[in-house]
């Protein structure tokens, strides 16, 4: 009897979870993919745009501020030479005002008068207050000093100056005055129109403002410029900074080569490049528009698009659940690609349904083959690095673990020993015992070497009766060590070998070296230490680059 069917909801399906989650939606993928497409698309045009926009109105704003700072600045030199010809001229020997000034110059008890409003300028005295001037020269001033020394360079005004030469040509005093403000007001009147916004500032040689016009000029009064800036290399150049309260400005500047300061034209950054911000915002709003546009269209096609491909993928994962009957419904245009899909699926299905025994028969048959084929693999792959006889590594496996060392000491600078051995006399043992004799032989010291070494060190059968050991982490003298122990432990142990059980002496000779940094020479080096052991009387070890041998 078949156990009862247990209805499930859909949620509880794996693969409806994996459907309907957000990103796993093909649908969805194509509109983000339309809707990131057209954001790049608008991102790249609109920044060009705006770039060129900014770039254009940044060049307009440059051009009128540099002309308009220029024209005003001449004016005002203009006007500051006449106001200094027209001081210089008061002041010449002969005039009625020069008498009075010498006077003052010569009495400092006098009764002093003054031009202008508030006390004398810090420091004065007597003797620096001035006559009533020419009315010429009262209209053109707002304040007069007199100095018979010399006299301070910043007034905080536009100042002229003149002096006052003695019968020997020699100065005597000195007559400034601050050109009248009212005048210097007219001048910095910022023009309407193309430049609203825009403010006329008057600075010192230092940078701080003593004159200013234009909207909200008052906050700018006593200001500091940032002249580094304001005096760019670039000719008409439009400095960009902030002001204390983190407002951005643009500005351009001119000198006023007479008073030793600067003109200065200023606007905020909001209103100089008011046109180039309100197209930017235009920009954005299309583009928005369009990003939501192409999306809503991309939405509707992939929604027409998805809705037969869901009948299919609903019907394949019934099929893919074990329903091997069942026969996805054709939708309702069965001309198109989907229909013709459909078909072929439902096709497809019934030969899968005829085939699938055999199918399952053909896979268990192929799971056994792959486990024979992987074992026989793996002894094949052991058998590839693995010496027969004594079951030690090979020749070639040892030439790979040597070029795995010798990249590894490039790294860490650690020491790296070789001992190269032969059995001596083994041609003569093969001859008087037999090559089984000998084959025992080479098997009982490849079992002392294996006691003897470490587990980090490399044994292998490098040839015939010679055996090279690898040695990590190890300095000449512990190589040396290792070599006299084997020579030892061979020396002293008696083999018996063949059928007879008879006793067999055998002794070795060893090569030690030391890597150094060259491979070739590495081994070389050990071989022909093994030649020298040879060539000194057998059983003893020499190490390379060294006359001395080692034995009993």
């Amino acid at each position: 009897m078949s156990p009862p069917h247990r209805s499930t909801s859909p949620r509880d399906d794996p693969d409806w979870v994996r459907r309907n989650a957000p990103l796993n939606s093909v649908s969805t993928r194509i509109i983000l993919c339309v809707f990131g497409s057209t954001l790049l698309t608008a991102m790249i045009v609109s920044w060009l745009s705006i770039g060129a926009i900014h770039r254009d109105v940044r060049t307009r704003v440059s051009h009128r501020s540099a002309l308009l700072v220029e024209e005003r600045a001449a004016q005002i030199e203009r006007w500051h030479a006449e106001a200094e010809a027209q001081l210089s001229g008061a002041v010449a020997p002969g005039t009625s005002w020069r008498a009075r000034l010498e006077e003052s110059l010569d009495d400092p008890s006098k009764e002093p008068t003054w031009l202008g409003e508030g006390p004398l300028a810090e420091g004065a005295s007597v003797a620096d207050a001035l006559p009533p001037p020419p009315p010429e020269i009262a209209r053109s001033f707002d304040r007069l000093s007199l100095y018979s020394g010399d006299a301070p360079t910043d007034e905080g005004c536009l100042a002229a100056r003149a002096e006052l030469l003695g019968s020997d040509d020699e100065p005597i005093g000195q007559v400034k005055g601050c050109l009248h403000r009212s005048t210097l007001y007219e001048f910095l009147r910022p023009p309407t129109g193309d430049t609203r916004g825009l403010r006329m500032l008057v600075a010192n040689a230092e940078g701080q403002v003593f004159a200013a016009a234009g909207l909200r000029a008052e906050a700018r009064l006593d200001a500091w410029m940032p002249m580094a800036k304001l005096l760019a290399p670039e000719a008409r150049s439009l400095a960009s900074y902030r002001d204390a309260s983190g407002d951005r400005l643009v500005a351009s500047l001119a000198p006023l080569t007479r008073s030793g300061g600067y003109l200065i034209a200023e606007s905020e950054y909001d209103r100089a490049f008011a046109p180039a911000i309100a197209i930017t915002n235009q920009i954005f709003i299309v583009d928005v528009c369009v990003i939501l546009l192409f999306s809503v269209l991309a939405y509707q096609i992939t929604r027409a698009i998805m809705q037969p491909i869901e009948a299919l993928s609903q019907g394949a994962r019934r099929i893919a659940s074990g329903q091997v009957d069942y026969q996805i419904p054709l939708p309702a245009n069965d001309d198109d690609e989907l229909g013709l899909l459909t078909r072929a699926f439902n096709s497809m299905m019934g030969k899968l349904r005829s085939n699938q025994l055999e199918i399952e028969q053909d896979r268990i048959r192929l799971a056994e083959k792959n486990e024979e084929l992987q074992r026989a693999n793996e002894i094949l792959a052991q058998l590839s690095i693995t010496d027969g006889l004594t079951k030690l590594h090979n020749h070639r496996y040892f030439q790979d673990h040597l070029s795995r060392e010798v990249k590894r000491v490039g790294r860490t600078k650690a020491p790296l020993s070789l001992i190269l051995l032969d059995i001596d006399d083994f041609k003569l043992l093969n001859d008087t015992h037999g090559h089984a004799a000998g084959d025992e032989v080479l098997i009982s010291l490849a079992s002392i070497m294996n006691d003897s070494a470490r587990e980090s060190d490399l044994i292998a059968r490098y040839g015939g009766e010679e055996f090279v050991i690898l040695m990590p982490n190890t300095d000449l003298a512990g190589a040396v060590h290792l070599a006299e122990k084997i020579r030892m432990t061979v020396e002293s142990t008696r083999l018996i070998i063949g059928d007879n059980m008879k006793p067999v002496d055998i002794t070795i000779s060893l090569g030690v070296s030391l890597y150094k940094g060259n491979r070739r020479e590495f081994f070389a080096e050990a071989d022909r230490a093994l030649y020298r052991a040879k060539a000194a009387g057998k059983n003893c070890v020499i190490i390379a680059g060294s006359d001395s041998a080692s034995s009993d």
